[in-house]
């Protein structure tokens, strides 16, 4: 029995040396797999910034460019992806300008139209009592129409009143 004991005690020491060697395999494995993602991420991330750039007028290479300054051109040297993102910067100033111009814009027109609607009213409320002054008006002047329905220069101007035509 003792020597079973001792069989299986040696291929235990052999399993664990197996067992360790399959745990180093596994976690490189979850390396390998790591560094993979990391790499299509950087990709992604890289091909991402490329189209952003495309879309800015922009390209994501290092260059040397000439600026206007005070003392007149001077060339300065633009890191990698510099002359890109100054471009987006620009482009997303041009949009809060933009937004900014349209909303007052908007504000400005809004205020107009409200005092137009204002002014619309009241000529509206002004008609109106004009209208209900001119009916009353006519009904006084038909009211004076003689028996024998002939009517006079009041009475017409009163129907010109009526219909809006003074």
């Amino acid at each position: 029995m003792i020597g079973k004991l001792l069989k299986l005690a040696g291929w235990i020491g052999d399993a664990r040396e197996w067992l360790m060697l399959l745990a180093l395999a596994a976690i490189a494995a979850g390396f390998y797999v790591d560094a993979r993602r990391v790499r299509a991420d950087r990709d992604a991330w890289a091909s991402w910034g490329g189209t952003v750039c495309a879309f800015a007028g922009s390209t994501t290479a290092a260059a040397t460019v000439t600026v206007q300054t005070d003392k007149g051109p001077r060339k300065v040297d633009k890191a990698r992806g510099q002359r890109c993102a100054e471009a987006v910067q620009d482009l997303a100033a041009f949009k809060a300008g933009s937004q900014a111009a349209t909303a007052g814009l908007l504000a400005d027109a809004a205020k107009q139209q409200e005092s137009k609607a204002a002014a619309d009213r009241a000529a509206a409320t002004d008609d109106s009592a004009a209208r209900r002054a001119a009916a009353a008006h006519m009904e006084e002047i038909d009211a004076q129409i003689r028996d024998d329905d002939r009517v006079d220069g009041n009475w017409f101007a009163g129907l010109n009143d009526l219909g809006g035509l003074r």
